[in-house]
């Protein structure tokens, strides 16, 4: 999961740390462009989407967590590299 970035469905957020903020929020607050405005706020947010509350350790285990889901071995290990890489049959 820590390799995936950026994040969301449009890329727009590039750390797990922001999208715990994002989350804990309820939406992200948008400074300039035609989607400016409070996110948590907006009339068009899900009814599904709510902010909660995290105290600074238990959002640094939650991103400590998120980055604990990446596989190193599935990533680095050969079996599932460049086929073009891997030894071709005689």
């Amino acid at each position: 999961m820590g390799v995936t970035r950026p994040y969301m469905h449009d890329g727009s957020i590039s750390t797990l740390d922001a999208v715990v903020e994002h989350c804990a929020r309820g939406g992200r607050v948008t400074t300039s462009g035609p989607d400016a405005g409070d996110g948590a706020r907006t009339p068009n947010r899900s009814r599904f989407v709510h902010g909660f509350t995290l105290s600074p350790g238990e959002r640094a285990d939650l991103v400590t967590f998120l980055h604990s889901l990446t596989d190193s071995t599935f990533l680095h290990g050969p079996r599932y590299g460049d086929p073009a890489a891997l030894p071709q049959p005689r």
